[in-house]
């Protein structure tokens, strides 16, 4: 026998979900036709007309459901299942800001001092602050539930990213180690060594950045059960046998940074061939072979990697922690010339210069902010703020033609209580893109036309894949003019100005208007900081020397390539907004 009206209501009471007069005023709305019969089709309507979501209508429906509310935080849906607990997509009551919760296994909980433990190491990760680390926000027990808050990134731990796609370009690997290197380098510097690194705890983020997760968390869990779980299964340390270096299985007391290294270095093995380094039928012979077998060679295992980084691999994993790399800094030394030490730049910023400055800059100031709710921005016409009400417009789900582009716009704007279009203070004009989601990149049959049209590989735009921008942001409407770069610089690097190499065949013209060229990366980089302090905002990227960190700003930066092919497409399958007649890839 199905769930009765009356029933749902008296088990949605026990949920800690505070819905139940919008589930009243919604049912009164309804005409007498309309009306559910049943808890089952209540939870239906409740689904389509976004009351509740569909895995807050399965836990109510379930007799045995889970308790929906967890003091402030109120789950959403289900996102992970690991050794240590179950991850939620939450929100909170009241800062309506989107958080990852973890409710830790309740055997986590049984040793009196468990809390306490607890506590202290959420404070040693509540202390770490870096770009390539998931920071933990919360902790807290609710009777004898424990969980944790972090950071909610949109994105794929590498552990599923490799399970979907395969082994991974080695530069693409490397560059992920680096992530990863660089997030613990932090960490060890703070005094807090993660204990279980491993594919599935290095989250890579929209934006192609791979940031750390749980860490400080892996040591409570380490502390309070290392010797009844080693090799029972009913913990953590059955699912991390793969990356675990020989000292740590002998004892969890004796990992220190190079422990962590050592399981990096596994980790880079399963980026690369698709498995960990050391195999076995069971978890004993796993340790044992950690201990005793000798180190594998990757270049054998995959013909195409570099001795150089098969020694890098045979250094991070060395039996003997003497051997190995001493620090994560020590190991980024080796990784930097192999991946560079600036950020991965998209395929805008390597067709010439014209191209970086086309990319124009947006504004990280008028973005959402996961960790504070809303950022803010205040160039010269005024403040931006973006706030967010708790019922969002649609996504602009391409594809979509020109006057459906501008209401999307305009329902955001109002949304969001901003102008479509604004004006900072250099006179560059700044226009709001909406959330939305696209097919990225191009066709295979657009990829060989374009060889064949132009002469040159358009590879590196394909495969085609879907893309979901879930933050709006303002873009330029037009490219950065050789007059406002020389405001915020100082000078005109342009060649086709009247001061420059090719003066003669601008004929003495007016080029103040026409776009800067000539304009390298670090130009670029330079221009998005210098105008962030001119607006009195905090720059996006730090520099020394060539080294390039992005970071999180409120002011200016260049756009990511998903961006600026979403603006520039407008909702449109064609390779631009003013559609695929009118500019043949030419």
């Amino acid at each position: 026998m199905g769930l009765s009206v009356d029933q749902f209501f008296e088990r949605l009471a026990v949920t800690g979900l505070s819905v139940a007069d919008d589930v009243r005023k919604l049912l009164a709305s309804l005409p007498d036709q309309s009306l559910p019969s049943n808890g089952e089709e209540l939870a239906r309507v409740l689904v389509e007309r976004n009351v509740l979501t569909e895995f807050q209508t399965l836990a109510i429906l379930d007799p045995h459901g889970q308790r929906l509310g967890l003091g402030q935080y109120v789950l959403l849906d289900k996102i992970g299942q690991g050794g240590m607990g179950a991850v939620f997509k939450a929100v909170h009551r009241h800062m309506r800001r989107e958080v990852a919760l973890k409710v830790l296994h309740a055997d986590l909980a049984e040793s009196p001092d468990s809390l306490q433990r607890f506590q202290r190491e959420m404070r040693a990760g509540g202390r770490l602050n870096h770009p390539h680390i998931v920071p933990t926000l919360d902790a807290d027990q609710i009777g004898d539930t424990m969980f944790l808050v972090m950071e909610y990134v949109p994105g794929s731990n590498l552990a599923l990213l490799v399970g979907q796609h395969g082994p991974l370009p080695i530069e693409q690997a490397l560059r992920y180690v680096a992530h990863a290197a660089e997030g613990l380098a932090h960490a060890h510097d703070q005094g807090v060594i993660h204990r279980d690194i491993k594919p599935s705890n290095l989250l890579c983020d929209e934006h192609g950045n791979v940031r750390v997760l749980d860490l400080g968390l892996a040591r409570f869990a380490a502390d309070g059960q290392a010797q009844q779980t080693q090799l029972t299964g009913t913990g953590v340390l059955l699912g991390t046998v793969d990356y675990m270096a020989p000292e740590q299985a002998l004892s969890t007391r004796q990992a220190d940074a190079r422990s962590d290294i050592y399981s990096l270095g596994c980790t880079l093995a399963y980026l690369l061939t698709g498995q960990p380094p050391f195999c076995g039928e069971s978890v004993l012979k796993r340790l044992m072979a950690h201990r005793d077998t000798p180190v594998p060679s990757l270049s054998e295992k995959r013909q195409d990697v570099p001795d150089t980084v098969n020694r890098i691999f045979q250094k991070m994993v060395a039996k003997q922690p003497a051997e190995r790399y001493q620090s994560m800094r020590e190991l980024l030394a080796d990784l930097a010339p192999l991946v560079g030490s600036r950020p991965p730049r998209s395929r805008w910023m390597t067709r010439g210069v014209l191209a970086i400055v086309a990319a124009s800059v947006l504004i990280a100031g008028v973005m959402f902010d996961r960790q504070r709710g809303v950022r803010e921005s205040k160039p010269s016409d005024g403040p931006i703020t973006i706030a967010q009400p708790a019922v969002p417009p649609s996504l602009a789900i391409a594809p979509f033609d020109g006057p459906q582009a501008e209401a999307h716009q305009a329902a955001w704007a109002k949304h969001l209580k901003q102008p479509v279009e604004t004006t900072n203070g250099i006179g560059m004009k700044l226009r709001l893109i909406p959330p939305g989601e696209f097919q990225q990149g191009a066709s295979e049959p657009e990829i060989e036309a374009f060889s064949k049209l132009e002469g040159r590989s358009m590879a590196t735009d394909g495969p085609q894949h879907r893309v979901r921008l879930t933050q709006p942001f303002y873009i330029g409407v037009s490219e950065v003019t050789q007059a406002e770069y020389q405001a915020v610089i100082g000078g005109n690097p342009s060649k086709f100005s009247p001061t420059g190499e090719f003066a003669a065949q601008v004929g003495g013209s007016e080029t103040t208007q026409h776009p800067v060229e000539n304009v390298t990366w670090f130009d670029a980089i330079e221009f998005c900081n210098a105008l962030s302090l001119r607006e009195k905002l905090t720059p996006c990227y730090e520099r020394s020397d060539d080294d390039v960190t992005i970071v999180a700003g409120t002011g200016y930066r260049l756009p990511t390539e998903a961006e600026w092919e979403f603006a520039c497409r407008a909702g449109t399958e064609s390779p631009w907004s003013f559609g695929e007649q009118d500019a043949p890839f030419e």
